[in-house]
């Protein structure tokens, strides 16, 4: 694979003119003024122009070689040179160990260009040119200013001290190197499992798109991945596990990829695997179908084992295509897709039904973040009634969209991408205010003894806004309503997830020390029924239609129903059975002590007006 952004081998810095071609005459000037006056050492001319001329041609031949590795010969021989150099100048002018400190200046620079990493090199080499110089000084082979004895103390000395400097400046340029890594170590991958992260995967795919022309019979393709019940994980065993189910699909998945694919983490429980070599769709399905595989076998959460499939959506470059953002979108959209199937570990590939779903989608997308401005949400509403006397004792408030081209829709239509989107929350005001008001105005015209109760969904989405208590009550205030003269209930669906924050559950408690009561949806069906009821301030339970249809043909659904009804008397909570289509199942209902009851065979939703003259007969 290519470098990541940012991680290509250290530049050597843009070189200045001055320092690169005019220190050397500058330098063999001041040498030569000085050697008239008798500071430096009176060798011949020709040597000094030798030795400072000549050192700067070597570094020319040897610069090309400054982005060399460390460790490599072109390394070494690059710092030889120079050492080499900084030497013969350095003891040609007969000032010897006094000039040690050169060798320091010389290293450092040759640190700044071309890494910390070459500091042992460079230090190495000076100490090796000033053994070298001191010997030669002390054989008398090489003129100095001082006596011998002053030279070696200052020689010793001066290896000393740049000798420091150099491990100084090396491991700050190590630490500087390191915090750089680690900088963009964090800047492009995910911190949880290591994978690269979105703007690394984007930025890999841009790349993979602009070479296609490169490639012969090979195009680059895009697999999105979802985990199936991953928030399930999370409901059931808390965020800690799901991150180390997050952990171990990595690990799973890289292990089947090829060298040349890109395992990218792109947020939550998604992930998304570039394939830059492949040779149509029976390549990547191939790979899917090995990524697929590796959830066969269960993962170990902190003890427990769980079974997790992933949904899989498949985008393939084509000559249409030509940006990142259309083939990831291809591909979410194609995963989307597999996921609607309700088919656990399906694999999608992007095709033309596909498209007309993904624009079907977004078009429900864009008109419903309009409805609620244009006035085609409506509300319907559905009796629930006593069972013991079958008279209408509250109302669940449904909601409905009156698309103008598409017709009257029914929730399963539009509610997900409302909720995806965050427009549930503004249409959930609007809904309680709604049927709120409407329920309101009709029991002002009623005996106290015939106020109907109303009963209103609450979402995920809904629940996790940090203003809900005061978005809840500034939508009665405004009503001029009470909660509890209404006897108003916010029901939970279970199947949309479990109430596992302390501070949801915070805001429920609040609620309903408020007077907002809270009811358990389809309860039975999921995992956290009993923790709800444990948990939370619960009020009502609501025995799920699939225990109610069969109710009268298979035991084990009554025995159900019946434990249901005990449990919940014996902790004070009403119970609602929904679902109810036939009087043999009313009857059994009947039997069993159930509270109330809703379905089809006590009255379909329809609007306010149809339902409360019915009611009023």
């Amino acid at each position: 694979m290519d470098q990541e952004p940012g991680s290509a081998s250290k530049p050597g810095k843009a070189p200045d003119l001055f320092f690169e071609y005019g220190v050397a005459p500058v330098a063999l000037v001041v040498v030569l003024a000085f050697r008239h006056f008798g500071v430096v050492a009176p060798v011949p001319v020709w040597a000094y122009a030798v030795a400072i001329l000549g050192s700067l041609v070597l570094s020319q031949i040897v610069e090309p070689w400054t982005d060399a590795g460390p460790g490599t010969c072109r390394m070494h021989a690059r710092i030889a040179v120079h050492v080499t150099g900084v030497t013969a100048v350095i003891y040609l002018s007969g000032w010897g160990g006094a000039l040690g400190m050169a060798y320091a200046f010389a290293a450092l620079a040759d640190l700044e260009r071309s890494g910390a990493a070459t500091w042992r090199a460079a230090l190495g080499w000076s100490l090796l040119g000033c053994g070298v110089g001191q010997t030669l000084v002390f054989v008398g082979w090489a003129p100095s200013l001082f006596t011998r004895s002053h030279a070696e103390a200052i020689g010793i000395l001066g290896a000393f001290v740049f000798g420091i400097a150099i491990r100084m400046a090396g491991a700050t340029g190590e630490y500087k190197e390191r915090a750089e890594v680690m900088l963009a170590q964090q800047a492009w991958h995910d911190a949880l499992t290591g994978l690269p992260n979105r703007q690394l995967l984007v930025d890999r795919l841009t790349r993979a798109i602009a070479m296609l022309d490169r490639r012969e019979g090979e195009a680059p393709a895009v697999m999105f991945l979802d985990l199936d019940r991953f928030k399930l994980v999370n409901d059931t065993l808390g965020h800690h596990a799901g991150d180390v189910l997050l952990v171990q699909v990595a690990e799973r998945v890289s292990a089947v990829l090829r060298k040349t694919d890109t395992l990218a983490r792109f947020g939550g429980d998604e992930f998304v695997v570039l394939c830059e070599e492949t040779s149509g769709a029976d390549t990547i399905e191939h790979v899917a179908e090995r990524v697929r595989a590796a959830f066969d076998d269960p993962f170990d959460l902190g003890g427990e084992c769980w079974t997790i499939s992933v949904s899989i959506g498949i985008a393939l470059l084509d000559g249409e295509i030509t940006n990142t953002e259309t083939l990831l979108s291809e591909a979410d959209a194609a995963m989307y897709f597999a996921k609607a199937q309700g088919v656990a570990g399906k694999v999608q590939i992007f095709d033309e039904p596909t498209r007309r779903a993904a624009r079907r989608r977004v078009h429900t997308e864009t008109d419903l973040a309009h409805a609620l401005a244009r006035e085609e949400l409506l509300l319907h509403y559905q009796p629930i009634v006593d069972v013991a006397s079958r008279q209408i004792v509250g109302v669940e408030a449904l909601l409905r969209w009156q698309h103008p081209e598409r017709g009257l829709l029914s929730p399963s239509e539009f509610l997900e991408p409302a909720e995806r989107t965050g427009l549930i929350v503004p249409i959930g005001e609007w809904v309680l205010a709604t049927a709120c008001t409407t329920v309101t105005r009709w029991n002002r015209t009623r005996p106290l003894d015939e106020h109907l109760h109303l009963a209103v969904n609450l979402s995920p989405r809904q629940l996790a806004e940090p203003d809900l208590v005061q978005r809840t009550m500034a939508v009665l205030s405004a009503a001029g309503i009470d909660p509890r003269e209404l006897r108003l209930s916010f029901e939970l669906t279970e199947n949309f997830g479990a109430v596992h924050e302390t501070r949801e559950r915070d805001r429920l408690m609040e609620l309903s020390t408020l007077g907002v009561h809270l009811a358990i949806d389809d309860f039975g069906t999921g995992y956290s029924s009993l923790g709800y009821v444990k948990d939370l301030p619960v009020s009502v339970v609501k025995i799920d239609r699939t225990f109610v249809d069969g109710i009268c043909e298979r035991p084990r659904d009554r025995a159900i129903v019946r434990g249901v009804i005990e449990l919940a008397h014996s902790i004070d909570l009403w119970v609602v059975a929904e679902g109810v289509e036939t009087e043999a199942q009313y009857a059994a209902l009947v039997a069993l002590g159930c509270d109330y009851a809703q379905g089809f065979l006590l009255g379909y939703p329809e609007p306010a007006e149809r339902l409360f003259a019915r009611a009023a007969a």
